[in-house]
């Protein structure tokens, strides 16, 4: 039979790491807190932020604020979005209904590197 002192030392380190476990998880991670309108500017090799995130099976806007010319497109989401000619210093709306979840390239292609290069992820978590 453990001891009272046992006991109590059990109970302390329970309580301790429910404690610590709430604290690595995040407050508010769910679709609920996911914007519907997401701002992101495009530089010559990445996206800030990187990888915007929207939940599936909403009305969503991309705002892009583009620092250099090229064509934007989100790989997978070619029928929703479609592949966008962009310009430095304008800025584009694109609208659509996230249809799929999933992690889907952004793809930025530019007259420097018409291949195109990765520039972000763009994620639809499921709702």
């Amino acid at each position: 039979m453990p001891d009272v002192r046992t006991s109590a030392r059990l109970g302390i380190a329970v309580l301790l790491a429910a404690v610590l476990l709430a604290a690595c998880i995040p407050s508010g991670s769910g679709c609920e807190d996911l914007p519907d309108r997401l701002e992101v500017t495009v530089t010559a090799d990445g996206l800030e932020p990187s990888q915007p995130s929207v939940c599936r099976d909403r009305d969503v806007t991309l705002v892009l604020q583009p620092e250099v010319d090229g064509v934007f497109h989100v790989h997978g989401y070619d029928e929703q979005v479609p592949a966008t000619t962009i310009t430095a210093g304008e800025t584009f709306e694109l609208s659509f209904t996230t249809a799929r979840s999933g992690q889907f390239p952004i793809e930025l292609h530019t007259d420097d590197d018409p291949q195109g290069l990765d520039i972000g992820i763009f994620t639809v978590r499921e709702p």
